[in-house]
């Protein structure tokens, strides 16, 4: 079943995996030959009746130059195939990451999906495209090595499947511990990379009140721990390859041995007993290769699950092509909303609350009675428990949600900013006209800061905007949704750091740029609500609802 699985994940690089696969096949042949010219090389070199020495050296070196060719050929192919494979998992695994909803995000650990996307697909491409690809090779070697050690001496085949019985014995007998071994490393790597990026996030605090020892020490604790499985595990996936190897030279030295002291020891020509110790030398180096593969494909087994277990999470309802609706008047209606976040109280038991076109309203209120859950619910963010919302009269529910939130600018209450250019920000992935970012820069009064910045718009700002200050931040993220000029705002405490004379500013010249569209202002601050043509108590609509 999962080689089945393994084949379908390889499938859209067939072509690929075919040639590696063709080319291992041929340099498997050229291994069989090798041992067949050596041993009769030594017994035209020992003066044996085989005068066609010449040929034979001119064939011997010809097939070891075409097996170097076939191997260099078969690692260039294997990793041009890696790379291809690992930038279409990862394309695909990241494009439904994004169609997933936020609700997943918030109950998933970021170092998990990280450890995923970064060195778990990785070994899962290299599998793939060089071990599960060099498999019939690897086979076939050890099939034709054996035929041919048999051809030498039959006894050996009495032997073989007592080998093979104990290779299946000892490919069980790792493979489960192996399994094992391998979720706890991929468990502790994902630990560790959380670990990391949660105490980079955090550094300002941490130096703050001065707990870089304890947190420290903690980091090391998971090192040491990483470091730990991960020696247990490689530890147990060295031990198959060798192991099988060993047992079968083992055991055509050991027939080779008993087979001459039955024969007094002239049973056999130097040659021949060349060519025998070679084909089981080169036996060891399938099985043992098999062996490694089968720890491999044990590690592979848990990180296609764990991608597949992703990958079969639903997307985001109306993700795909439901609905489309194109630039809205800005009506919007809450209608008998009910909303609780898993495992908590209810937030909503039967909201109702209209919105005219070009209405601007605020919402203000205690934290946490659920004003910012409520522009999440409108953005879809969430799914409602009961009840609709409407835009201009439609369920929100039946639209394309990529489109319906193209009628929002949204302004979150913690800016979302990525390590670019102030530009870059601002646009955020869409192009723009450098006077359409200018304007929504003036109207944000961000103009004063950046043009004091050595590099104005064109300044890196750092990863989550770290090099800004908190007004800054926000002056940004309002930029970037007044560029898009949507029909509706969301502005979430989106003057929470301004100082007075900037909020002031702000509010004189949005008035313009905020006619005739719908705006929902969340904030406590006497200028913003001086905006709003109605001011509603969120606890009030909650009781209402209620």
């Amino acid at each position: 079943m999962i080689w089945t699985r393994l084949w379908q994940r390889a499938r859209p690089y067939r072509r690929e995996i075919a040639a590696i696969s063709a080319l291992s096949l041929l340099s498997s042949l050229a291994s069989l030959a090798l041992p067949w010219l050596a041993g009769n090389f030594l017994a035209g070199v020992l003066g044996s009746a085989r005068p066609e020495l010449g040929s034979t050296l001119v064939l011997l070196v010809a097939t070891l130059i075409l097996l170097g060719a076939l191997n260099i050929a078969v690692a260039i192919l294997s990793e041009a195939a890696s790379g291809r494979i690992l930038a279409g998992v990862r394309r695909e695994a990241y494009a439904h990451l994004q169609s997933m909803p936020i609700a997943f995000h918030d109950h998933s650990r970021g170092g998990d999906l990280l450890a995923l996307m970064t060195f778990e697909v990785a070994n899962l491409s290299r599998f793939l495209a060089a071990t599960l690809a060099s498999v019939p090779a690897m086979l076939m070697t050890a099939a034709g090595a054996c035929l041919l050690l048999v051809l030498i001496d039959p006894a050996i085949g009495v032997v073989l499947p007592v080998l093979v019985a104990g290779f299946f014995i000892l490919f069980r007998l790792f493979g489960r511990r192996l399994r094992s071994a391998a979720r706890q490393l991929r468990e502790a790597e994902a630990d560790l990379i959380m670990r990391a990026e949660r105490d980079l996030d955090m550094l300002s605090a941490i130096k703050a009140f001065a707990t870089e020892d304890a947190f420290r020490a903690d980091y090391d604790r998971a090192v040491e721990r990483t470091r730990v499985l991960g020696l247990a595990q490689a530890r147990l996936a060295a031990l198959p390859g060798p192991i099988m190897a060993l047992a079968a030279a083992l055991a055509a030295v050991g027939i080779l041995y008993l087979g001459e002291g039955q024969a007094g020891g002239g049973g056999r020509a130097p040659g021949e007993i060349f060519t025998f110790l070679l084909y089981a030398a080169l036996l060891t180096r399938p099985i043992g290769s098999l062996g490694d593969a089968y720890g491999a494909f044990q590690i592979a087994s848990g990180t296609l699950a764990r991608l597949e277990s992703v990958l079969a999470q639903p997307v985001e309802p109306g993700y795909g092509e439901k609905g489309r609706v194109g630039p809205a008047r800005g009506a919007i209606r809450f209608e008998q909303v009910h909303f609780a976040y898993p495992d908590r109280p209810a937030i909503f038991t039967g909201l109702d609350l209209a919105i005219a076109p070009g209405e601007i309203i605020a919402l203000t209120g205690e934290n946490g009675i659920g004003k910012s859950t409520l522009v999440r619910l409108l953005l879809r963010f969430y799914e409602l428990d009961g009840g609709r919302i409407t835009l201009d009269g439609t369920d929100i529910a039946t639209l394309n949600v990529k489109d319906l939130r193209r009628q929002f600018g949204y302004v979150p209450q913690h800016p979302l900013l990525f390590d670019g250019t102030i530009a870059e920000n601002i646009a955020f992935g869409a192009p723009a006209a450098p006077e359409a970012i200018a304007r929504a820069v003036r109207l944000a009064q961000a103009e004063a800061f950046i043009a004091a910045l050595p590099h104005g718009l064109d300044t890196r700002i750092g990863d989550k905007g770290l090099r800004l200050s908190g007004g800054q931040r926000q002056r940004i993220a309002l930029a970037r949704a007044l560029l898009r000029d949507p029909p509706v705002y969301i502005l979430d405490e989106a003057t929470s750091m301004y100082d007075l004379d900037s909020e002031a500013a702000f509010v004189e010249a949005c008035i313009g740029a905020l006619e005739n569209r719908t705006v929902i202002i969340i904030s406590h601050r006497p200028a913003s609500l001086a905006l709003a043509h109605r001011v509603l108590d969120a606890a009030a609509l909650q009781a209402a609802g209620g």
